[in-house]
């Protein structure tokens, strides 16, 4: 586990108080599964037939690294602007911006690239290897709680295929219930039918901005899952930083599959 305090050493008692928790949450992408290799891996085919009619955008680089550094933040942008609710129209936005910015404009072929990368992905979603481990360790101590934004035709797609919801109390996706991460809204509306108090409550995820700003809002611990050594560089701190799920069972200071 990696501090989250250039302040706490290793001496110091973890931030996670686990003897408080009663009630447990899991974000969906990039918690349970892993859904960026799947999103990269689905772009690299379109990317790449569109490059053969536009050979401009080889001058990005390869497909993997336009993904991370140009499409993503390019989608992040777009929802910036509009907040609220993900949709896909915001994917086909991302391909249109790509071809007009470092091509030209066709709307015709962005929507093609967009169309097959949508059909793609889904089939390469993968859960991570710890990923039921976990959930049936920590299922057998406390009650659990899928929360996830996203649209509920994708989000419902990813829970079925890999038979999640049988691990989770009940599940809250964002668009079922009007409510986006990090509203702290969202965060008391999944723990409601449980009863339980909000600091009682403790939310997993790997988006700061969404997982932890939430879950801090409403006055839950958190988990940051940083499988990707990324910056800590904002104002979103978590209770505890993991590397991997298995963090939670594995370290003395965080360990959620035993008595306290």
């Amino acid at each position: 586990m990696r501090s989250t305090s250039a302040a706490r050493d290793a001496g110091d008692p973890p931030a996670l108080d686990v003897a408080r928790i009663e009630v447990i949450s899991f974000d969906l992408d990039g918690t349970l599964i892993d859904s960026r290799t799947a999103w990269r891996d689905g772009f690299a085919a379109p990317f790449l037939r569109l490059a053969e009619r536009y050979p401009t955008l080889r001058d990005l680089g390869d497909p993997w690294h336009v993904h991370d550094h140009v499409f993503q933040p390019l989608l992040l942008a777009i929802w910036e602007r509009v907040r609220g609710e993900w949709s896909p129209d915001y994917v086909r936005d991302g391909w249109r911006h790509i071809l007009e910015r470092h091509a030209q404009r066709d709307d015709a072929a962005a929507d093609r690239a967009y169309e097959e990368y949508e059909a793609t992905w889904p089939a390469m979603m993968r859960l991570f290897d710890e990923s039921l481990a976990v959930l049936a360790a920590v299922q057998a101590r406390y009650p659990l709680i899928l929360l996830t934004n996203g649209n509920t035709v994708h989000q419902r797609m990813k829970i079925e295929a890999h038979d999640l919801a049988r691990w989770f109390r009940h599940v809250v996706v964002s668009e079922e219930v009007g409510l986006v991460k990090p509203d702290p809204a969202i965060f008391a509306h999944a723990i409601a039918p449980l009863g339980a108090l909000a600091e009682a409550a403790l939310h997993i995820g790997d988006m700061r901005s969404q997982d932890i700003a939430g879950a801090r809002a409403a006055g839950w611990q958190s988990a940051w899952v940083n499988r990707h050594g990324a910056a800590a560089d904002d104002e979103h701190h978590p209770d505890v930083e993991i590397a991997t799920l298995l963090d939670l069972l594995d370290r003395k200071s965080t360990r959620l599959n035993s008595s306290h």
